[in-house]
C-alpha cells in the first residue's frame, strides 16, 4: 500500500515509476499539452505539402487551357513552330509551251478598232461584190449569231446570197491573201486596191484566183458559201482602210 506523504497527498510508488518511464518509450510518439496526440513523421516539412500541390497546378494549367481551345500567350505561344512556304516552281527563261489542239481549226480574230469613216470621194468607190445586195447584218456592235454573247464588233457586212452565188471583185487591184483563213472567216480572199484600201470577201464555197494576180473592178472571183465561223450560206465583205475596218456601205458606189 502507498503510504501517504506529509500533506496528505499519495505518494508515488516503484511500480508507477517503472511505468512513467517505459510508456514514452514504447509509444515513440510525443504529446502536447491540450492538443490531441500527432505522430511525428522524421523528414517531414510543415507546408511541404501544399507548396507541392501549387507547383503540379501550376504545371498543368497550360495543358489544360490548350485543350479547351484557349489561344495561349507569352512565351509558350513564342515556341511555336512557324509556318513553312512550299517550294516554288522555276522555268527557264527559254523554255517553250506548246497546247495542241488538233480538233480545233479556227481560232478567235484579234480586237479590231473600227474607223470612223461615213463616205468616201467618187475617184476611190468601189462596186458591189454581188449582183443584188441585201444586207442581213450591218457593220457594228451586235449579239454574235455564234456564241450569242453581246458587244460583238462586226467588222463588215454580211450579205444575203445562196451558196456558189457569183462574187466578184469591188475593185481593181491584186489578190493578196487566197485560201483558208484561221480567224473564222473560212476561205477567203482579200484584194489590194493601192492607197491603203483592201476588201475581203469571207465565207466562200470556192476560190477561183490566186495570189499576186491582178483582176478587173466586177471580175469574178468566187462562190458564195458557209466556211469557217458561219450560221449558213452568205458573203461576209470587208472593207480595210490604212489596217483599219470600216463601214463599207460609206464606200460603195453604185
Amino acid at each position: 500500500m502507498p503510504v501517504p506523504s506529509r500533506r496528505g497527498r499519495r505518494m508515488a510508488t516503484p511500480n508507477d515509476r517503472r511505468r512513467h518511464r517505459a510508456a514514452p518509450a514504447a509509444a515513440g510518439r510525443h504529446f502536447t499539452r491540450g492538443a490531441e496526440a500527432r505522430p511525428v513523421v522524421r523528414g517531414w516539412i510543415p507546408g511541404a505539402s501544399a507548396m507541392a500541390a501549387a507547383v503540379l497546378l501550376a504545371a498543368g494549367l497550360p495543358a489544360a487551357h490548350a485543350q479547351l481551345g484557349h489561344e495561349i500567350s507569352g512565351p509558350a505561344a513564342a515556341q511555336e513552330a512557324p509556318e513553312t512556304a512550299g517550294p516554288g516552281v522555276e522555268a527557264s527563261a527559254a523554255a517553250t509551251l506548246t497546247f495542241p489542239r488538233t480538233d480545233v481549226t479556227t481560232i478567235a480574230a484579234p480586237a479590231q478598232v473600227a474607223a470612223v469613216v461615213s463616205s468616201a470621194p467618187a475617184s476611190k468607190g468601189l462596186g458591189a461584190p454581188l449582183a443584188a445586195m441585201s444586207v442581213t447584218s450591218p457593220f457594228g456592235l451586235r449579239t454574235s449569231p455564234i456564241t450569242g454573247g453581246p458587244g460583238e464588233l462586226h467588222t463588215g457586212l454580211d450579205l444575203q446570197a445562196a451558196c456558189r452565188t457569183a462574187v466578184f471583185a469591188a475593185g481593181a487591184g491584186t489578190v493578196v491573201e487566197a485560201g483558208w483563213s484561221p480567224n473564222g472567216g473560212g476561205n477567203r480572199i482579200v484584194v489590194d486596191h493601192g492607197n491603203g484600201m483592201k476588201s475581203t470577201y469571207n465565207h466562200l464555197s470556192s476560190i477561183e484566183t490566186t495570189i499576186g494576180a491582178d483582176v478587173a473592178r466586177g471580175q469574178r472571183l468566187a462562190g458564195a458559201g458557209t466556211t469557217g465561223n458561219s450560221t449558213g450560206c452568205h458573203l461576209h465583205f470587208e472593207v480595210v482602210r490604212n489596217g483599219l475596218t470600216v463601214d463599207p456601205r460609206g464606200w460603195i458606189q453604185p
